[in-house]
């Protein structure tokens, strides 16, 4: 089956050269816009009451009003607004908020994608996937996964004294915690781009492939600088986003690179570049984007409300990322079951026997664990990697 031509560009123009599959996927961004799924915002009101199967009449004051006035509503808007139309029909005042709730988040669901169920699930396998590496045992704390990565006792001990009031058992907590929450953020820095990617106008950029994965390529790495492509519609021009967490995400020195690389895209394309942090209130303190403006001066750098703004044609875009990812983690939460508390108590009891058993304390049991070893292991004078069959001494 022929793929229809990339819209609001010649025929020969770059976009149309690309991989089949890509450009379809270009192709159906355009057109999956909320105004072309929804001819007003009644119609986008009675479908999230059906997904709902919330059996009231759509609020008739919706009707020839376009999609975008209800759906780029705030949720203290929505949640008003619902609550008021769910007394009328007379839905019981015990349900009334809950419902009210889960309208509003379907509706800003529905705004943002246009098959919200299959993001929800593609990113649970993902989040339960990261879950899964949680630490569970003592022994996921004691030691990342470089076998250099051992659990360090100075800290332990600073954080007991200085944070916990001297409890070991908070300390742990405070431990476990903490690395869970780089894992989260690793997570999320790749979900940004995934979800906001999957969102109405928008296509995901595919992952470099090829030797050479800074140089653009059509075939192999169409697209390289740009997280996020937005191709081209009546109202807007060809975009590209490189998307980061905050603004502290990337390294200043990462700017030049950068900014050359979305320069050549601007370029071949005929499009327009964007630099992203989706997280601050200020470009103040911007760490990359003085390298940036140096080698793409026409790039656009944007910091908050501001990059969610053009990245999702909403004034509540950071709303509408926060209600995917409130569906998502609440589904990937109860199919993982993970329980700090219960993963605290497990490792506080290891170590509680672990130094037990040695006769000393906590902190004297980790500081063990964390610096004793065989001097063919700690000594480079006599330490032979493993794969290799001699010492590193000498030429290796």
């Amino acid at each position: 089956m022929a793929i229809d031509p990339v819209l609001h560009v010649s025929a020969d123009h770059p976009l149309n050269r690309l991989s089949e599959p890509l450009k379809l996927r270009m192709v159906a961004a355009q057109k999956n816009l909320l105004e072309m799924e929804f001819k007003d915002a009644a119609a986008l009101c009675a479908r999230a009451l059906s997904d709902l199967k919330i059996d009231i009449i759509t609020p008739p004051e919706l009707k020839d009003q376009p999609p975008s006035s209800f759906g780029d509503r705030p949720a203290k808007y929505l949640m008003a607004y619902f609550s008021e139309i769910l007394t009328k029909n007379g839905i019981p005042a015990q349900a009334i908020s809950l419902h009210a709730a889960n309208l509003t988040h379907r509706v800003q669901l529905l705004r943002a994608f246009d098959r919200p169920d299959d993001v929800i699930n593609d990113i649970c396998r993902k989040v339960v996937e990261v879950v899964q590496g949680f630490p569970k045992s003592a022994a996921d704390i004691q030691c990342g996964r470089n076998p250099g990565d051992v659990l360090d006792p100075y800290i332990l001990g600073a954080a007991q004294i200085l944070m916990c009031a001297g409890d070991f058992e908070h300390t742990i907590s405070a431990t476990v915690a903490h690395k869970v929450l780089m894992i989260i953020e690793g997570l999320l820095g790749h979900l940004h781009e995934d979800v906001i990617g999957a969102m109405r106008g928008n296509v995901r950029a595919p992952e470099p492939r090829g030797k050479d994965q800074e140089k653009l390529d059509p075939a192999t790495n169409p697209f390289p600088g740009a997280d996020i492509v937005q191709p081209p519609l009546a109202s807007r021009p060809l975009r590209f986003h490189q998307v980061k967490s905050k603004t502290g995400s990337a390294k200043g020195g990462d700017g030049r690179r950068l900014g050359e690389q979305l320069s050549a895209l601007t370029k071949y394309y005929d499009g327009e570049a964007f630099y992203d942090a989706l997280i601050g209130n200020t470009l103040r303190g911007h760490r990359s984007m003085a390298g940036v403006l140096r080698a793409a001066p026409s790039v656009v750098v944007l910091v908050g409300k501001s990059a969610f703004r053009e990245l999702t044609g909403s004034e509540v875009g950071p709303q509408l990322l926060l209600r995917l990812y409130q569906s998502a983690f609440d589904v990937a939460s109860k199919q993982t079951g993970y329980s700090l508390a219960n993963v605290v108590a497990t490792i506080y009891l290891t170590f509680k026997k672990q130094a037990e058993a040695l006769g000393e304390g906590f902190l004297e049991t980790i500081l063990h664990d964390a610096t004793y070893g065989t001097p063919q292991q700690q000594d480079s004078r006599l330490y032979v990697p493993r794969g290799r069959g001699r010492s590193v001494t000498g030429d290796v």
